[in-house]
C-alpha cells in the first residue's frame, strides 16, 4: 500500500502500519499546533504596544513552501485568508532559489501581500531542511503608528491607500542572518512612535525565528516524507469534516444582504453586502457579485479577508475542533466583482475593512434562512477600533483599543453581552493599564441595559465606557459601524440598539460619525463610547 502525501510519497506495507502513521501525523500536527500556540503567547509576552499586549491584535500561523496553511492559532479569524496571501506575495517576489536560511521577509501591502490593511506588518520567516525549503514560520501583528494622514495610520477619511502610510512589498529585513539596517532605518523614519514599531517587530521576529527552529526540528525528527504526509492528511481531514455537515444540510440557493453605515466620505449613503449562497450536496458557492460598488472612503475589504470571513462561517457550521489549515478553503467557492466594495481597484482605501466583514458574514447567515435554521443568528454588535493620540512634549502616545458589543442571540443561546464577534477576537484593554500609560481617567465602564434585542433569546447588550483627558492634545479616530444601521434580529426577534459616540468640548456635547478623524480634544474635555447591542432570535 502506497499513501500519498504532500510534496512526496510515504510508502505503506500494510493497514496496520498505516494506522500507525496517522498516529504518528496526529502527532506532528499537534506537536505543530503546539509550536503555533508558543509563538503566539512569546508575541503578547514580548509586545511592547498595548495593541499586541493587551488588545492581542495578531496571529501567527505555519504555512508550507506553497503558501498552504499547515497550522494557525485564531486569535483573530480574518488572518485565516490573510496568511497564504502574505506567502503568495513573497513568492511573487522571491523565488525560491532566493530564499535562504536566516531570511526573514517583512510585507504590510493589502495588494502585493496578505495584510488586511497597511498598520499589519506581517513577518515570515523560512524553515529548510537538508537545504530543501519546507515551511515558513509567520506572524501578523498591528503596528501603533506607521505614518499617513492621521496618527495611528488609519485615517477614517482616506481617499486612497497612500493616505493609509508606509507601504511596504515583501522585502527582506534580514538576509542570511544579516540585519537590513536600511530598511529598518526607513521603517523608524516613518512613524510617529517608532520605538513600539521598532519593538513590537522585534518581537514579530523572535518568535517566528523561534517558530521556524522548532518545526525544522519537527521534520528532522520525523522525516520530510512523513511530516508533508500529517499536514496533507490534516488537510484532507479538515475538508472531510466540513463536507460532511454540507451533505448533511438540504440543497438551497438564497440571497441576502446588509448594510454599513456609510463608507467615511458620503456618511448619507449606507454601503450594501449581498450575497448568493448556493449549496448543491458537498459543494457551497459564496457568491458577492452583486454588492455595492467600492466606497471612496476606506471601507473596502480586499478579496483574500472576505475569503476569511466565508472560512470563519465553515468553522462555525462545522464545529470548533475543526483544524485550521488549508482544507477549509477546498470546501467552497467564492465570486467577487472587481470594483466593488468587496473587490476593489487599486489604490482604493481599505484601513476600515471590518465593518465590512461583519456585514458579509451576517449576509451569509441569514442567506441560510430557513433552509439550516439551526445556523440562523441574529447580527452582532460588530466591531470598532478607537486611536486616541495624545501629543505630550512632542512625543505622540498611540492608545489603541478595540471594543465588542452585544452578540447576537441564536435558536437555543442568548447573545453575550461586550464580547467579540465574528472575525474579530481581541481584547477590551483594561482600565489600570489605560490610565496608568495614557493621560486620560477612565470615569465610566457600564453595560447598556436593555441594547440587546428582545425575543424568545435575547441578544447581549453592548457597553459605554467614558475618558476624561487629562493632559497634552489629543486626536481621536473612531472606525466604528452599526451607529445608523441597527443590528438586525431573526425569526421574529427584536432588533438591538445601535452605537454611538460622544464628545464634550468646553461643555458642549458633539456626537461623532461612525467613521471620524481629526477631532481635538484638550484636558478636561471628555469622550463617551457606547457600544450596539446584539439582534434578539424568535417571539417570546
Amino acid at each position: 500500500m502506497i499513501k500519498f502525501g504532500y510534496g512526496g510519497w510515504v510508502k505503506i506495507e500494510s493497514q496496520e502500519a498505516l494506522v500507525g502513521t496517522v498516529f504518528e501525523a496526529e502527532m506532528i500536527v499537534s506537536m505543530a499546533r503546539g509550536i503555533v500556540d508558543d509563538m503566539q503567547a512569546g508575541l503578547f509576552r514580548s509586545g511592547y504596544s498595548s495593541i499586541i499586549r493587551e488588545s492581542h491584535d495578531a496571529s501567527c500561523a505555519v504555512l508550507l513552501s506553497d503558501g498552504s496553511l499547515a497550522a494557525q492559532k485564531v486569535v483573530l479569524p480574518i488572518h485565516i485568508g490573510a496568511f497564504p496571501a502574505v506567502i503568495a506575495g513573497v513568492l511573487a517576489r522571491y523565488p525560491v532559489d532566493e530564499i535562504r536560511d536566516g531570511d526573514v521577509f517583512l510585507s504590510n501591502s493589502p495588494w502585493e501581500g496578505g495584510s488586511p490593511h497597511s498598520p499589519d506588518f506581517a513577518v515570515a520567516v523560512p524553515v529548510f531542511c537538508d537545504d530543501r525549503l519546507m515551511a515558513f514560520a509567520a506572524s501578523i501583528a498591528h503596528k501603533s503608528d506607521i505614518g499617513g494622514a492621521a496618527p495611528g495610520s488609519c485615517p477614517a477619511t482616506a481617499r486612497d491607500t497612500f493616505f493609509e502610510g508606509l507601504h511596504i512589498p515583501p522585502v527582506k529585513l534580514l538576509s542570511g542572518g544579516k540585519e537590513n539596517r536600511e530598511a529598518f532605518a526607513l521603517l523608524r523614519g516613518n512613524s510617529r512612535a517608532p520605538e513600539l514599531v521598532i519593538g513590537d517587530l522585534e518581537g514579530q521576529i523572535g518568535v517566528c525565528s523561534l517558530g521556524s527552529d522548532r518545526i525544522r526540528q519537527l521534520f528532522d525528527r520525523f522525516g520530510v516524507d512523513l511530516t508533508l504526509f500529517a499536514f496533507d492528511h490534516y488537510r484532507r481531514e479538515t475538508q472531510r469534516r466540513i463536507e460532511e455537515r454540507l451533505e448533511e444540510l438540504n440543497d438551497f440557493d438564497g440571497t441576502a444582504e446588509r448594510f454599513i453605515d456609510h463608507d467615511g466620505i458620503d456618511l448619507e449613503t449606507p454601503r450594501g453586502i449581498r450575497v448568493r449562497v448556493t449549496k448543491t450536496g458537498k459543494s457551497i458557492t459564496f457568491d458577492f457579485s452583486d454588492s455595492d460598488p467600492q466606497g471612496t472612503g476606506p471601507v473596502n475589504v480586499r478579496p483574500h479577508l472576505v475569503k476569511a470571513a466565508c472560512s470563519y462561517v465553515m468553522i462555525a457550521i462545522t464545529g470548533i475542533d475543526t483544524p485550521v489549515n488549508q482544507g477549509i478553503f477546498d470546501c467552497f467557492n467564492l465570486e467577487t466583482r472587481e470594483g466593488s466594495i468587496v473587490d476593489p481597484y487599486f489604490p482604493a482605501p481599505v484601513n476600515t475593512y471590518n465593518p465590512a466583514l461583519h456585514a458579509i458574514i451576517e449576509s451569509i447567515f441569514a442567506a441560510f434562512g430557513d433552509s439550516a435554521p439551526q445556523f440562523a443568528r441574529a447580527d452582532g454588535g460588530g466591531g470598532r477600533a478607537m486611536t486616541l493620540a495624545h501629543m505630550i512634549d512632542r512625543k505622540t502616545l498611540i492608545q489603541y483599543e478595540l471594543f465588542a458589543g452585544g452578540v447576537g442571540a441564536m435558536q437555543g443561546y442568548d447573545g453575550e453581552t461586550g464580547r467579540h464577534c465574528n472575525q474579530t477576537n481581541g481584547k477590551v484593554t483594561s482600565i489600570e493599564m489605560l490610565e496608568t500609560e495614557f493621560p486620560i481617567r477612565v470615569e465610566e465602564f457600564r453595560v447598556l441595559k436593555d441594547s440587546g434585542g428582545e425575543g424568545k433569546f435575547k441578544g447581549g447588550c453592548g457597553f459605554v465606557r467614558t475618558y476624561r483627558i487629562l493632559d497634552g492634545v489629543t486626536s481621536v479616530t473612531l472606525r466604528s459601524s452599526k451607529h445608523g444601521i441597527h443590528p438586525l434580529g431573526v425569526n421574529g426577534g427584536g432588533d438591538a440598539r445601535g452605537g454611538f459616540c460622544d464628545v464634550e468640548v468646553s461643555g458642549t456635547t458633539t456626537r461623532l460619525a461612525s467613521m471620524q478623524s481629526g477631532v481635538m480634544l484638550k484636558p478636561g474635555d471628555r469622550l463617551s463610547l457606547g457600544t450596539p447591542g446584539g439582534g434578539g432570535y424568535g417571539t417570546g
